[in-house]
């Protein structure tokens, strides 16, 4: 295994660590969209993570128009925002903390978007209907997201609770998308997978000195 990786958890820690105590918003720019993030939320920048910018390179080709999308994990808002920029015509964005949804919201709104449905929920608690595209592109450390941060869960039992129901809520020709990175818990993900027979396509790519991968999974 490549020890990079623990060298990067340090590094993103510290940063983040530094960005809580900073307390104030930061503002960037991703794919166009402006965010302001708040220090509760995942800080989707290129400077500090692969993951988010990995995940919409590879879904560029989709076709979003018209179509139904649940973000689950919304964080920042950016996947929600992205497809109503993109032209969905439905879309579901949920969190599990209510100030976190107070801010994509006004991110939405920064962004001048006004047909997004947040709503408070964990996981697939409180949605309801089939999507066309579900975005679960959730926690990957352990150690940058302990278990009160999960509201009771673990990286590996969101995870199972994830796969086990996803179909549930998808359209017969649906997808979901994420991704996942060499410093997760990389066999209980994989087992997992296997165990619910989720059928999905891999991409890889390196970054900071570890690989990330984006999955695009299918019903």
């Amino acid at each position: 295994m490549n020890n990079n990786y623990k060298f990067y958890v340090e590094w993103w820690l510290e940063q983040e660590r530094l960005r809580t105590n900073n307390g104030v918003p930061v503002k960037i720019t991703l794919a166009g969209i402006k965010l302001y993030v708040i220090p509760q939320v995942f800080l989707p920048s290129p400077l500090q993570t692969h993951s988010t910018p990995l995940l919409i390179k590879n879904i560029k080709h989709h076709n979003f128009t018209g179509k139904k999308v649940l973000d689950i994990g919304t964080g920042s808002g950016i996947l929600a925002i992205y497809s109503a920029l993109n032209g969905a015509s439905l879309i579901t964005a949920t969190d599990i903390n209510n100030d976190i949804l107070h801010h994509a919201k006004h991110n939405a709104y920064l962004n001048k978007v006004t047909n997004i449905h947040f709503i408070n929920s964990n996981l697939f608690e409180s949605v309801e209907g089939k999507y066309d595209y579900i975005f679960a592109n959730g926690p990957i450390s352990p150690e940058s997201w302990p278990e009160k941060k999960l509201s009771g869960h673990t990286i590996s039992s969101y995870g199972e609770t994830l796969f086990s129901q996803y179909r549930d809520y998808l359209t017969d020709e649906g997808m979901m998308f994420m991704t996942f990175a060499e410093f997760g818990p990389t066999e209980a993900f994989y087992k997992t997978l296997q165990k619910n027979s989720v059928i999905h396509k891999e991409k890889r790519e390196t970054k900071f000195g570890v690989w990330w991968s984006f999955h695009e999974i299918s019903k």
